[in-house]
């Protein structure tokens, strides 16, 4: 019901993939690695709570990748959970 009553919180702005990525969007699921372009600082969701995401604790972070939030372990690039079209 939060995203129903808070449309344009999820409207993120354009994504520019990391520098070198030219095979555009891949649906990645849990338990891949990713390249650390994927997952530094810039693409951090700063605030997951204003998004109503899980709490992200020691190494791991979100991450946006293109429309999806991506709950990434920064020390290894390893995926933990997916959200597919979280943004629009």
């Amino acid at each position: 019901s939060y995203r129903d009553h808070n449309r344009d919180r999820y409207r993120a702005g354009r994504y520019y993939a990391p520098y070198g990525w030219n095979r555009g969007y891949q649906r990645f699921s849990i338990g891949i690695y990713l390249g650390n372009a994927f997952y530094n600082d810039n693409y951090w969701i700063d605030d997951p709570y204003s998004y109503r995401l899980p709490p992200a604790y020691g190494s791991l972070r979100w991450v946006r990748y293109y429309d999806d939030a991506l709950l990434v372990d920064v020390r290894n690039g390893y995926v933990v959970d997916v959200i597919h079209n979280f943004f629009w």
